[in-house]
């Protein structure tokens, strides 16, 4: 009976195959993993000038207007403040592709024209976020762009 064992395993030419594939299937994965990040970051900033537009402008908008003013949000003495306090106060979760350092009020344009980033976006970043300030009767509306520059 020595003459009928059996080996099990897997040739050298079979595990060459199996790594062949691997290969393959990886290198056409990789890409899409990498685009499906980017469109996660546009997703993320687009998101984030939503919930600016929605409710963080228009509570900022309603305090300006009770508290006496013309429901704008910008001219504070402060250009990084509304209200006296930063952004982050009013938002959470900043998102890390914008930063928070360069937040400005006063580039909030009331009415049509060309806007300057409201946030501008980190070294990585590929979007900026405009404002257009808001008025007596139009809460601020906040719009994203890749460019330096926005026109309402």
């Amino acid at each position: 009976m020595k003459g009928l064992q059996s080996k099990s395993g897997f040739t050298m030419i079979e595990l060459i195959f199996v790594i062949v594939i691997l290969g393959i299937l990886a290198a056409v994965a990789l890409p899409k993993f990498a685009g499906i990040q980017g469109q996660a970051e546009i997703a993320t900033i687009e998101s984030f000038a939503g919930t600016l537009s929605r409710t963080v402008g228009p509570m900022m908008w309603s305090t300006s207007i009770s508290g006496g003013g013309n429901g704008t949000i910008s001219g504070d003495s402060d250009p990084t403040t509304f209200n006296g306090e930063p952004l982050p106060h009013y938002v959470d979760n900043f998102p890390k592709l914008l930063d928070v350092a360069t937040v400005d009020f006063d580039n909030c344009i009331s009415g049509s024209g060309t806007a300057a980033p409201f946030i501008e976006k980190v070294d990585q970043g590929t979007l900026n976020i405009f404002c257009r300030d808001g008025n007596m009767s139009n809460s601020p509306r906040f719009e994203v762009s890749p460019n330096s520059t926005y026109t309402f």
